[in-house]
């Protein structure tokens, strides 16, 4: 196993697991004991082990309640070089420092505080409205500018620590020295990381003080991730009812040392302790005081409001009409009396009555390009141009007001991320003014190198939060937009694309002769997938996730798959492709979906018949193309059969339809059987799926992650419980392997977050076999539930570790479950620490895992809309009409053209 163990002391002794969570509890011989009442968060009680080890050890150090946790001596590297070196124990573990946000921020009247953390109502909910509960908090503005507020903490935290416990010091060994002559190095968990990769025996070897050299140049000129994201080493702990005195911030570090003596002597309890406070008390002093500095208050607040303005695009997805409808002052009119003060809690929107309706805003002033194609940072202005709104575009240029509370906003300066001035009436909003994507099919236009793709990149990493000085902080985008791209050689498992392709050969023979029999797409597996047919099932598995708007390039597209000229309509009458292009208006027009498209476009022309919006680039500055669009496509269009008087007839309906399905029946003796089944009604949307069960108790039965090594975009997920060669049988060297280097919205160098979608993985296979009802989509949301509600990526891990799902309710106990995982060692010793994923990008590794297998499951009862009054139901028949008309146009049209 690898060497980092957490917070397993050595075996057959009497050792003490102090939990991180607010109400401690240890572990005794494996029993649980609680701890003893105490205002402080770890209880300090020091347990010697009676064995000759490093004891782990739990103290105070000032506002802070420290806990050190040793390795296994038996797991550690051996660093001996000579005879001569010491063989005592080193001083080696993960330490875990924990404090109170009331003592943290104590200095400023705990303001900051009340602002970090939420207070909701202390009253326990009942069962029949918990699940109603999680869905209104997600749409609760304090509960959102709370949750931003946490996860800039962290985030701000591990960053100055980083600084603090700088590679360079540490690798010199220029740490903290005690009496008992141990050296201790303190390194966070990503530096840790790198730090083992290229440890070495210290030797005065020429050799290897380069590749120590070489090591350090690296790290110091190794970027930081620009994005602010939710991670396992740092975190506030965040119960269901968390209140103030609750909240607690929690980091991990890596504890290293070596003796520098000949004693042959394992240091003691009081000798441990006396080198971690050494080690450590610099430290947390330094830290203490960047927390509560105007930086770290700008860094909180600028994830806050990008967190408000994301929440203003569109409502939440499901969201109750009680939530999306509420009134100017942010409740709900059913809900507020006279006598009460309406709550604001219930709209991300204050002041406002509706959402932008949008899919991305971009505001003035944002630095889009990058310094490099190989960099995050951003490119010097000049020469990079400031993005600014169209001019005098009543579309697309929008000036908003962001709600993001009086403390925060007071952090925002004038004109910093393109505020305005605000008048003090409004001292808790941010007026902005920038373009919007709107809701639709909206177009990217102009020549070459003229920003087209550096926009459509941006949006693509709108979805998640950037640092301060990023130059894209206020360039976000709905967390639920996916990029969709073609993935050539992608593995597809029962995929439904029949809205993209049909009517493909199948490839079967009788005797030798191939025979002229059609597959059924509607069911689509392929381990070898081609760029059309690896984009549709990109775009159906982005649909059974609920993605709301889809970005495109037409650059890493297949061209066959985006459209077809008339040329070549008429060169290939049976193409079984659709091309998107086609489909798009409808599938932004279909109640079950309601999904936009964003289309980087230079090349086909086309595309202008069914923009609904266009900004055009030309210089890098954009400007609003839609009135010239319109004019293209009527003078190129002319004489093409209009379709229901909206547009030409690229504009294809997606809609459930009725038709003759061929059914297949394999005989014994290799003939086929063929026969009509007149009562199979097919579907262009998803099937529901869901992992076969099968499957995941025969190929990837207690399954394990493993990132290969030097891969960033790879994973593989293994089982080593076969027992026999038959067990074998059905077995694929390539299952399990996991490729997502195509999948561009994963961030940085990927590695810590496909990490976590690998975790997620694991969590997803163990609950589907839980819930033998839920589909993909239902297993998802049980998954962001326990994401984002239940405790977070620790949550997941300690529920892998439970024959019952305790995921959700963070036992007690759950740190030294947590702790004595293999899952937890793999974590560490591969990439330190890992992010919290998006459903999306989880959902994108577990269908691209060869060997997986899905099964279909029934569709579920479609809830009967009754509100559809007698004139709205003669509009849809007489639409209805239309299309059928039209359907049967274009049919006979092509029978004619088949039989000249």
């Amino acid at each position: 196993q690898p060497h980092i163990h957490p917070a397993i002391a050595p075996p057959a002794c009497d050792h003490w697991i102090a939990s991180d969570l607010p109400a401690a509890h240890f572990k005794r011989n494996g029993t649980a004991v609680p701890a003893s009442s105490s205002s402080s968060l770890l209880p300090t009680i020091i347990m010697t082990s009676s064995s000759k080890k490093v004891a782990a050890v739990s103290f105070q150090q000032d506002a802070w309640s420290i806990a050190f946790h040793p390795f296994h001596s038996h797991n550690q590297p051996d660093k001996t070089t000579s005879s001569n070196n010491s063989s005592s124990e080193p001083i080696a573990g993960i330490l875990l420092a924990s404090i109170s946000l009331a003592k943290l921020f104590s200095g400023n009247d705990n303001e900051a505080c009340r602002a970090i953390v939420y207070e909701a109502s202390t009253a326990a909910p009942s069962e029949a409205k918990k699940k109603h509960d999680i869905s209104t908090t997600k749409s609760n503005s304090k509960n959102v500018i709370a949750k931003a507020a946490r996860v800039a903490l962290a985030d701000y935290t591990m960053r100055t620590l980083s600084k603090l416990l700088s590679t360079d010091t540490n690798i010199d060994s220029n740490g903290v020295k005690n009496n008992n002559g141990h050296n201790i190095t303190l390194l966070t968990m990503e530096q840790a990381k790198h730090h083992n990769k290229h440890s070495e025996s210290s030797t005065n070897s020429r050799r290897l003080q380069a590749r120590k050299r070489n090591l350090i140049s690296s790290m110091r000129k190794k970027e930081d991730v620009p994005y602010v994201l939710e991670r396992t080493d740092c975190y506030v702990a965040d119960n269901n009812n968390i209140n103030v005195e609750g909240a607690v911030l929690q980091f991990f570090l890596h504890v290293g040392s070596h003796n520098n003596t000949t004693d042959q002597v394992t240091p003691n309890t009081t000798a441990v302790q006396d080198c971690l406070e050494n080690a450590i008390q610099g430290v947390l002093s330094k830290l203490m005081t960047q927390l509560s500095s105007q930086e770290c208050f700008s860094h909180i607040a600028s994830v806050v409001l990008q967190r408000q303005l994301r929440a203003m695009l569109q409502p939440p997805r499901n969201a109750s009409d009680t939530n999306v409808n509420s009134s100017s002052d942010g409740t709900n009119d059913n809900n507020a009396t006279k006598a009460e003060k309406p709550d604001d809690t219930t709209s991300p929107i204050q002041n406002n009555n509706k959402y932008l309706n949008a899919v991305a805003f971009i505001a003035d002033g944002s630095l889009l390009p990058r310094k490099s194609g190989r960099s995050v940072q951003p490119m010097q202005s000049p020469p990079a141009v400031p993005f600014n709104s169209p001019q005098e575009s009543e579309q697309l240029t929008q000036v908003v007001e962001v709600y993001v509370g009086e403390f925060w906003r007071r952090f925002l300066k004038e004109n910093d991320h393109g505020a305005k001035s605000t008048p003090p009436s409004a001292a808790a909003t941010v007026t902005l003014r920038g373009m919007i994507i709107p809701q639709g099919v909206t177009l990217i236009v102009g020549g070459g190198y003229h920003g087209k793709s550096t926009i459509l990149q941006a949006l693509s990493y709108g979805v998640y939060d950037k640092v301060p000085g990023d130059g894209r902080e206020l360039c976000v985008t709905h967390s639920d937009a996916v990029s969709i791209r073609a993935e050539d050689g992608r593995y597809v498992n029962n995929v439904n694309v029949s809205a993209f392709i049909n009517s493909i050969p199948s490839g079967k023979t009788i005797n030798g002769a191939s025979i002229s029999s059609k597959s059924d797409t509607t069911k689509f597996s392929t381990m070898d997938a081609s760029g059309s047919t690896s984009q549709a099932a990109n775009v159906i598995e982005a649909l059974e996730c609920q993605a709301s708007a889809l970005l495109v390039d037409e650059d890493v597209s297949a061209a066959n798959f985006m459209a077809r000229d008339g040329r070549m309509r008429a060169m290939i009458m049976d193409e079984p492709i659709t091309p998107l292009l086609y489909r798009v208006n409808g599938l932004y027009l279909s109640k079950e979906h309601n999904t936009s498209t964003v289309v980087v476009v230079g090349g086909v022309g086309e595309w202008l018949d069914v923009a609904d919006a266009v900004v055009l680039m030309k210089n890098y500055v954009a400007y609003d193309g839609l009135k010239k669009a319109r004019s293209v496509s009527y003078q190129f269009s002319y004489g093409h059969v209009q379709y229901a008087g909206r547009g030409v007839v690229h504009r294809l309906p997606w809609e459930v339809k009725e038709e003759k399905m061929l059914r297949e029946e394999n005989d014994d003796d290799g003939g086929d059987d063929m026969d009509v089944d007149s009562k199979k009604v097919t579907t262009l949307s998803p099937l529901r799926r869901r992992p076969l069960s099968d499957c995941l108790l025969s190929k990837f039965r207690d399954a394990a992650v493993h990132m290969p090594e030097g891969s960033s975009s790879r994973l593989w997920l293994y089982s080593d419980t076969s027992e026999s060669e038959n067990d074998m049988v059905d077995y694929d060297e390539d299952d399990g392997i996991i490729d997502m280097s195509k999948c561009s919205q994963l961030v940085g160098n990927a590695s810590e977050q496909l990490y976590g979608c690998g975790i997620c993985i694991l969590w997803l296979m163990q609950e589907s076999q839980r819930h033998k009802d839920d589909d993909i989509f239902d297993l998802l949301d049980r998954l962001e539930d326990v994401l984002e509600y239940g405790g977070g990526m620790n949550a997941i891990f300690a529920s892998l570790l439970s024959s019952t799902n305790q995921a959700t309710n963070v036992p007690q106990e759950m740190l030294s479950m947590l702790l004595s995982s293999h899952t937890t060692l793999d974590l560490y010793d591969t990439v330190g620490f890992c992010y919290h994923p998006r459903r999306h990008e989880v959902a994108m590794a577990l269908t691209r895992m060869r060997g997986m297998k899905f099964e279909i499951l029934p569709e579920k009862p479609k809830e009967v809309d009754n509100s559809e009054t007698s004139e709205e139901e003669a509009k849809r028949l007489e639409e209805e009409s239309k299309k059928k008309a039209l359907a049967e146009l274009w049919a006979n049209r092509r029978k004619r053209g088949i039989n000249r």
